[in-house]
């Protein structure tokens, strides 16, 4: 397997993984009612987590990549897997709007406010934006539609972080919270 077929696997690989693992999360959240929610905050709040995990460890993994970018035809399939897994986390994010109420309730263990969620969420997104800008050096072909793709996303998540304060109270700011991570960054 040449160095490139491999940077192709691991890239893909990476996303289909990021896919499963947001779509638990999804789900996860999607489950949580008012009756189950002392216990479902908990698996929501540590599936999130889980998946932002995942995708850091894929940022630290393709930083160490060769950096040359892919043919067409892998360009195309990656940025395909890469609209799924953008649409799991968009589906992840109306479902934390729509839980909003169920996820702070009295019963919760993310009551009063769901503060650690806006935290989680934040870090969640800022290691998507990075993963993003990595995943540019690989598909500059498709730097229009993966630049869609990030704006979806990042839209969905000031939706998402507008419910959930940051524990400093500064709402959708939260992203900036995450800014201290230290994960590779792309050069530009």
């Amino acid at each position: 397997m040449s160095v490139q077929q491999h940077a192709a696997v691991v890239v893909i690989d990476s996303i289909r993984v990021l896919f499963v693992t947001t779509s638990g999360a999804r789900s996860l959240t999607r489950d949580a009612t008012l009756a189950n929610v002392s216990a479902q905050g908990y698996a929501v709040q540590y599936s999130i987590n889980g998946a932002f995990i995942s995708l850091a460890a894929w940022v630290n993994a393709i930083s160490q990549l060769d950096r040359t970018p892919f043919d067409d035809n892998v360009a195309a399939k990656i940025i395909t897997e890469y609209t799924a897994f953008v649409t799991a986390y968009i589906d992840l994010m109306i479902a934390l709007i729509e839980k909003h109420d169920v996820l702070t309730s009295e019963n919760s263990p993310l009551a009063p406010d769901g503060a650690i969620i806006g935290q989680q969420i934040a870090a969640f997104q800022f290691a998507l934006a990075l993963y993003q800008g990595w995943l540019a050096n690989f598909i500059p072909t498709h730097l229009a539609e993966l630049t869609r793709q990030g704006k979806l996303a990042f839209d969905a998540f000031q939706l998402a972080a507008a419910r959930y304060p940051n524990p400093d109270g500064s709402g959708a700011r939260a992203f900036e919270a995450a800014a201290n991570l230290h994960l590779p960054q792309p050069s530009k």
